[in-house]
């Protein structure tokens, strides 16, 4: 298999996923009723509609963003490895920044709300955004941290995409069973998280030999 050329498949189709998912939602929130398939006929349910409409638009920003800078990370990271000065371009210095501090409004707003994918993600994306920035700053890195920095990343970027697919998608599919719609949204992440830490552990232990 070659890793190169289905890796720039896979970045590819990320950036595609992000720019339309921004697309959609943010035609969405400035115009509601052009996206909405099947609009309520009464006014209080038809605003009922759009209100649950504009979260889930609004959680997908942060999601087509959380995906936009975790697999931009790990192209760079990749593509410069050791060398990181690429990474403390203003863009993507701008776009870490976006994703750490945007992370607890999301959390606080997904709270309010009472979103608890909001809440996760809100948290897990300036857990990411922070963890993104201090490999970018810090002084000195290990053998091959590069590495698992950007496996990391383009996991973390799975796990974003897979997120909104089944938060949009799945919630339909299982809109009659309230446990499998919350398990198919937290599954990916959990899986991905426990992906990361094996890989991580892995190529620690081959370092450290």
């Amino acid at each position: 298999m070659n890793h190169s050329r289905f890796g720039r498949y896979y970045v590819y189709a990320m950036y595609t996923v992000a720019a339309t998912g921004v697309a959609m939602a943010t035609t969405g929130l400035i115009d509601p009723l052009a996206v909405i398939k099947q609009p309520e006929t009464a006014p209080a349910a038809l605003a009922e509609q759009i209100a649950d409409r504009k979260n889930a638009w609004i959680f997908l920003i942060y999601i087509s963003l959380l995906t936009l800078v975790t697999v931009r990370h790990g192209v760079l990271v990749l593509r410069y490895k050791a060398l990181r000065q690429q990474l403390k371009s203003p863009l993507h210095m701008l776009l870490m920044l976006s994703l750490t501090l945007l992370g607890p409004v999301m959390a606080l707003w997904g709270y309010q709300e009472q979103l608890i994918l909001a809440i996760i993600f809100g948290l897990l994306g300036t857990a990411v955004g922070a963890g993104f920035l201090r490999y970018s700053v810090k002084a000195t890195l290990t053998k091959l941290e590069w590495w698992i920095e950007h496996l990391g990343a383009m996991i973390g970027s799975g796990i974003a995409c897979y997120t909104a697919f089944f938060a949009f998608g799945g919630g339909r599919l299982f809109i009659d069973h309230g446990n499998l719609r919350l398990l198919s949204w937290i599954l990916p992440g959990v899986i991905g998280f426990v992906v990361i830490r094996y890989l991580s552990r892995q190529y620690q232990r081959r370092l450290a030999n």
